[in-house]
């Protein structure tokens, strides 16, 4: 029975795709992790972006914004269309800087931090952060 086995081809493809499919299934869901990676990289820095827009914006206006403000109109931005960040996993900071760079200007640096969803709970993989800081120099008036 054990040499007909051997001779018989009919398994050998289930047996290929049983050792194979792990290695498969296992690359799919690394490139799925990149690209929410990514996804999730370039939503922050296009918050920052916006955020630097509104701080510079608000300036221009006449508006002197404290950085309480500032951390709650990122986060309206972060969690609304086309960001849709979760706030839990959302942190903003922004702080304005002692001793600005460019004389004349307030500094201030704006700091995101975002902690990506664990979509995979039967694996242990350490929490992914995506932190992005930048600064907004204004004058104000």
């Amino acid at each position: 029975m054990i040499a007909r086995l051997r001779r018989d081809p009919e398994g050998a493809i289930a047996i290929e795709f049983a050792l194979l499919a792990p290695v498969l299934v296992t690359m799919m869901v690394g490139v799925f992790q990149v690209a929410v990676y990514l996804q999730n990289y370039n939503a922050v820095r296009s918050v920052a972006v916006d955020a630097g827009r509104y701080i510079m914006i608000q300036y221009q206006k006449g508006n002197d914004v404290v950085n309480d403000d500032i951390q709650s109109v990122v986060r309206g931005v972060a969690v609304n269309t086309p960001y849709m960040l979760d706030t839990d996993r959302l942190q903003v900071t922004a702080s304005t800087a002692s001793t600005s760079r460019i004389v004349g200007a307030k500094e201030i640096d704006l700091t995101i931090n975002y902690t990506l969803e664990d979509w995979l709970p039967f694996v242990n993989l350490p929490a992914t952060t995506i932190s992005y800081s930048r600064p907004v120099f204004v004058v104000p008036s």
